[in-house]
């Protein structure tokens, strides 16, 4: 007999925690006819694109009947806005404008009311410095870079807002480890190509954004890409040949589709 109240207490605690998973889930994804029929729209416009973030309040479909997501399940992501609307709330008697937002991949959207949204701030990324170092055996060689995706993580910062392409990648990669010496390939049409030639020995953000200023490419002419997408290789190898110097790097942005 005991036995048998264990196992229906273990039951009863197993349905109690579906129970409460069930409840957590429909928290965050619910839809409610009162809630729809309690607003009315007043008008519904395109906006500017603002990038705004939000940790409190609920995302919701146009005519708040979905509730998509509790803002907190998504407090990192910067939401883009495309729109805007104005809803009369009946029981309240007052008006109140949602935005119309998009993740920046675009794989989530919905209406969040404008005052749970705050403008987005880019965190400073934490500073990575890569020096060369030279070859015991060869010194006029230096030693091979060990990690790459240290260099391409600084110059991605330089480019916030845009979206890692793997495609863009791999054309970045037929640039800096080339067999032809290839600096100025064939761009495919509506793409951006951009050659940095390293020759510091330390290559970190700055030694970057130097390059890319150089190239023509300031702060203010690269935030122009934001939304787009983008691939970033790096020259690891010294004395590779072909025309690419260690730390050299190459960078392909397109428009997203």
């Amino acid at each position: 007999m005991k036995k048998v109240m264990q196992a229906l207490m273990v039951l009863g605690v197993g349905a109690g925690v579906l129970g409460a998973a069930s409840v957590t889930a429909s928290a965050n994804s619910q839809y409610s006819a009162a809630r729809s029929k309690s607003v009315r729209l007043v008008w519904r416009k395109s906006m500017k694109r603002h990038a705004l973030m939000a940790t409190t309040g609920a995302r919701y479909s146009k005519h708040l009947g979905i509730r998509y997501s509790n803002n907190d399940v998504t407090p990192t992501v910067i939401w883009y806005t495309d729109a805007h609307e104005k809803l009369y709330e009946k029981n309240k008697g007052v008006n109140a404008i949602y935005y119309h937002v998009q993740s920046g991949d675009g794989t989530l959207q919905g209406w969040i009311w404008r005052g749970y949204l705050k403008t987005a701030t880019a965190k400073k990324p934490a500073s990575s410095t890569v020096t060369t170092q030279t070859n015991p055996a060869d010194p006029a060689e230096n030693l091979p870079i060990a990690n790459e995706n240290t260099l391409i993580q600084e110059i991605l910062s330089l480019f916030p807002g845009t979206t890692v392409d793997q495609n863009l990648s791999n054309q970045a990669g037929s640039v800096v480890y080339t067999d032809d010496g290839e600096e100025s390939p064939t761009v495919p049409a509506g793409e951006t190509y951009i050659h940095l030639s390293n020759s510091s020995m330390t290559m970190d953000t700055q030694n970057y954004q130097n390059l890319l200023t150089q190239a023509g490419y300031p702060a203010a002419k690269r935030a122009q890409y934001r939304g787009w997408h983008i691939g970033v290789r790096v020259q690891t190898e010294d004395g590779y040949g072909e025309g690419v110097n260690q730390g050299d790097a190459a960078i392909f942005l397109a428009p997203a589709k």
